[in-house]
């Protein structure tokens, strides 16, 4: 493996584990190379839910690969958008993101991008680490114009590190979903990076506004309800 990373559970906090010294025992003691990344998080089951634990781990991932290598980082620096999906399993929308940027001519990096990883082919070729992203674009996350949390209220840590160790300003965006916050998405998009919305994805709104006419007889006055995660 190029990383290990290491969370708890609830018996290590409970018993108060210390990451950091096991970390760095471990490669005092020669059973891990110095240079050899190791980030880590404290997840306990009892604080928050699910939620609060990809965050923890995600900041971790993230301050561990750059928090002591800002010296040579500045926002804009490599032109692109950091996108950060927060606990995301749906990878269909890993793949829309990457299709409308893409289509916008914007360079984006999805901090987090398990896509390939989860939903590998099965075509008898067996492949450990497929996609995902690299070390080398989170050393480089920091260089990004911006950073776009798309499950905002969820990654309270991972905000907190972009802001104060990345510089950067974090867009006040809800989750790209439905037309209104979509909109909201590919605007602010536009807006940072100087790129126009093309006429594909125009379209593509303009097709569903038009189903949404189309069903709206049978679906005005229902009652839905909806049960997920908070964002």
């Amino acid at each position: 493996p190029e990383m290990i990373a290491v969370s708890t559970t609830c018996m290590a906090e409970v018993i108060g584990d210390d990451l950091n010294a096991f970390i760095n025992n471990a490669k005092k003691e020669g059973h891990v190379p110095d240079d050899f990344p190791v980030p880590f998080a404290h997840t306990p089951s009892f604080v928050g839910s699910h939620v609060t634990g990809w965050d923890n781990m995600f900041e971790g991932i993230m301050r561990s690969f750059t928090l002591n290598h800002m010296a040579d980082k500045a926002p804009g620096q490599n032109g692109k958008l950091n996108f950060v999906p927060g606990f995301e399993t749906y990878l269909g929308n890993f793949r829309v993101i990457k299709r409308m940027m893409a289509e916008m001519d914007v360079e984006a990096t999805l901090l987090s991008d398990p896509s390939e990883v989860l939903d590998t082919p099965a075509d008898g070729e067996f492949r450990m680490y497929a996609g995902g992203t690299t070390q080398g674009e989170i050393k480089d996350a920091p260089n990004a114009i911006s950073t776009i949390l798309l499950q905002p209220f969820q990654l309270d840590k991972t905000k907190k590190l972009v802001e104060n160790t990345w510089n950067h300003e974090v867009p006040k965006l809800n989750i790209p979903m439905g037309v209104d916050w979509t909109d909201d998405f590919l605007m602010k998009v536009s807006e940072l990076t100087g790129k126009p919305i093309p006429e594909s994805l125009a379209r593509e709104r303009g097709r569903l506004v038009d189903l949404m006419s189309d069903s709206h007889a049978w679906l005005h006055g229902r009652k839905f309800a909806l049960y997920g995660d908070p964002d």
